[in-house]
């Protein structure tokens, strides 16, 4: 009796047709697959992973041609009826006794004067966030904040004061 025999598919014999599914075995180092690299993807975290409706939900953006460090931006959705605590800066707490220098132009116009304005004893948080301050236009747009004695004469020389 003779037989032939294909490559562990299918064997023949002389009265019937027998078909074997042969399973192969892959043993050793599995072959080098080189992996895909994507140029641009997105990451989603939720701060609850289990209920997503009750924490934060974190999106990562990545793009290589922008950056290879990590993400280019990256975006918060709170949850709904989330607020912020309002931060209350304090009034009349100084830098160690460093000056808190703003310049600003008087109203929007090309033409507007370019003042500036020192404060001995304030914080510049408070400064910055305050709706009035004394000797300061309700229209004035400001140009500069920061706090030190070099800034006096640094922007004093830049706008010509």
């Amino acid at each position: 009796m003779e037989r032939s025999i294909t490559v562990g598919v299918t064997i023949l014999t002389l009265d019937k047709e027998l078909k074997i599914n042969v399973m192969a075995e892959h043993r050793g180092r599995p072959k080098d697959i080189p992996q895909e690299i994507k140029e641009k993807w997105i990451t989603e975290h939720y701060e609850y992973p289990s209920k997503p409706e009750i924490g934060c939900k974190y999106i990562w953006h990545y793009d290589n041609s922008k950056t290879k460090n990590g993400p280019f931006k990256t975006e918060v959705i709170y949850p709904k009826g989330f607020t912020s605590e309002k931060i209350k800066p304090d009034k009349g707490k100084a830098y160690n006794k460093l000056p808190v220098v703003m310049v600003f132009k008087t109203s929007n116009r090309s033409n507007a004067r370019t003042k500036m304005k020192i404060w001995a004893n304030e914080n510049i948080d408070y400064i910055a966030s305050a709706k009035k301050l004394p000797g300061v236009p309700d229209d004035a747009i400001m140009l500069e904040l920061g706090v030190g004695e070099g800034f006096i004469e640094k922007w004093q020389s830049k706008y010509s004061l």
